[in-house]
């Protein structure tokens, strides 16, 4: 039998201590072990709940600490964006304290609604949500958000196991699901940077809204006609093509220089798009052979990419000095840089395109910079 509205609504009795309130009862694999869903106001569970953080004194404590950076963010998310926090807080009444229950009439055994009685004495352990729990009793308490006290709170009770055993559960949750890939991140801040605009700085931060100038771009350098990465670029949910050379976040991290450059950061997209496309098309032009037979260079891999686009805000210098941001004056820029395409090849190309890693983007990239032009000073 389903919890009703009206039962919800009703809300937990404390009296004396005695936490009473309307849940649903099942059990899944083990018939020991009862799991108890309900939601309940955060006022009724301020000084219910504890969570078993390992420190010195307590080395089998199971939970990180609590960040104090966390709370203030959830504050903030409670007072100025959605407040919305619907997944449930797992808690645990460990053996060998026990609550009652007492079902209702004509509950079938399989999943019984009923009244959860709580008595004062049994502590409700945190097993997973503890920066929610706290960072409302912050914003409760510290930031005085009164409104907070009748907040209702989706909860998962399970009852029946001892502290090893939630510290099992603690384990599973916490290191066998698997986080949203960051591909798909990327369009997340891709479309509230499209529905929000300027807006997104504030809620998410200058590295989210960069890098969501970062996926837009990414998506005009796979899709643009005249664009040498045409296709190349792996979105997520695609099948791992032939022609695909890269993943989009790949990608969209190598444009971190691009899209944090600050003369390309007043420009607007169409701007800084043609800007970026005259830069890949002079590149294609100045080492046409790596772009026609790709799998055999580097130039479209992340090595070549980001070490190309490290140095485009110094190309992008020169190119204002002469106040020419064609693709022309770009390919006359590039032209000192790397004397054939078969400085990108493979396996016969210079050493620094033969190497892997971060690291080796950096030092590419230095390389690369030291044989760009040296900028002219007219008047010093």
């Amino acid at each position: 039998m389903a919890i009703s509205a009206v039962d919800l609504a009703r809300g937990p009795a404390a009296a004396s201590g005695v936490l009473q309130v309307h849940a649903l009862r099942f059990r899944q694999k083990r018939p020991d072990v009862n799991l108890y869903v309900t939601a309940l106001p955060l006022k009724a569970l301020l000084g219910r709940f504890q969570a078993d953080t390992y420190a010195a004194q307590n080395p089998r404590g199971y939970q990180r600490p609590v960040t104090a950076s966390r709370l203030r963010q959830l504050s903030g998310y409670m007072q100025s964006e959605e407040g919305m926090l619907p997944t449930s807080v797992l808690l645990c009444i460990r053996q060998p304290h026990r609550a009652a229950f007492q079902p209702d009439a004509g509950a079938n055994g399989s999943g019984d609604s009923g009244l959860l009685t709580i008595p004062p004495d049994v502590p409700l352990w945190v097993v997973d949500g503890q920066h929610r729990l706290f960072g409302l009793e912050r914003a409760l308490k510290k930031d005085k958000v009164k409104w907070l006290a009748d907040y209702p709170l989706p909860l998962v009770i399970v009852e029946g196991i001892d502290a090893y055993e939630e510290m099992r559960y603690f384990h599973v949750i916490n290191t066998r699901q698997k986080g949203v890939p960051t591909d798909v991140v990327d369009r997340h801040l891709l479309a509230m940077r499209e529905a929000e605009g300027p807006a997104l700085l504030e809620r998410e931060g200058e590295r989210s809204y960069a890098r969501a100038r970062a996926t837009k771009l990414t998506d005009l350098l796979n899709g643009d006609a005249s664009s040498p990465w045409r296709g190349m670029i792996r979105l997520p949910g695609e099948a791992l093509q032939a022609r695909h050379m890269m993943r989009q976040h790949s990608m969209v991290t190598s444009l971190d220089p691009v899209v944090n450059d600050g003369f390309v950061r007043r420009l607007g997209d169409d701007e800084a798009g043609k800007l970026l496309l005259n830069y890949w098309n002079a590149a294609r032009e100045r080492w046409l052979s790596a772009f026609e037979t790709p799998r055999e260079y580097v130039i479209q891999r992340p090595l070549g990419a980001g070490g190309l686009h490290q140095i485009f805000p110094d190309v992008l210098e020169l190119c204002r000095a002469a106040d020419d941001f064609s693709a022309a004056k770009i390919y006359d820029v590039l032209s000192d840089v790397g004397r054939s395409a078969g400085f990108w090849h493979v396996t016969r190309g210079h050493y620094m395109v033969r190497q892997t890693g971060s690291r080796q983007v950096r030092m590419l990239a230095e390389y690369l910079r030291e044989r760009l032009p040296r900028p002219v000073l007219r008047r010093l």
